[in-house]
């Protein structure tokens, strides 16, 4: 393990962090049964919804910190930080992105709580 490594960690637990509480804030303005509009059109149920971004983020952020930690040599390690880097930022833009297009549509069909 080396300070790069570590660097990138804390990026990821910020990334995860970020969406986690944004997700939360989401739930608790939906009731149980609201469906919420997803990337592609389709809708998932709140329970699923919400949690499946934050999942998938983190089974991303799992793969990559494996690689980082089987990286061969420094030239691995500056490659994988900037990789991981960038995409815990890129990921958590993207999660933000789509939950205020979702929270918009809910709003104007009065599905949200006040």
């Amino acid at each position: 393990m080396n300070w790069l490594s570590i660097a990138a960690d804390v990026l990821w637990i910020l990334a995860l962090s970020i969406m986690a509480s944004s997700a939360r804030a989401a739930w608790n303005r939906m009731d149980a049964e609201t469906r919420v509009p997803m990337i592609g059109g389709w809708r998932a149920p709140r329970n699923l919804a919400l949690p499946l971004p934050v999942l998938a983020a983190f089974a991303v952020g799992l793969a990559l910190l494996w690689g980082h930690r089987h990286a061969p040599d420094l030239a691995y390690n500056v490659i994988f930080f900037g990789l991981r880097a960038t995409l815990a930022a890129v990921i958590a833009m993207i999660h933000l992105q789509w939950l205020k297009g979702a929270l918009t549509a809910l709003e104007a069909e009065g599905a949200l709580k006040s």
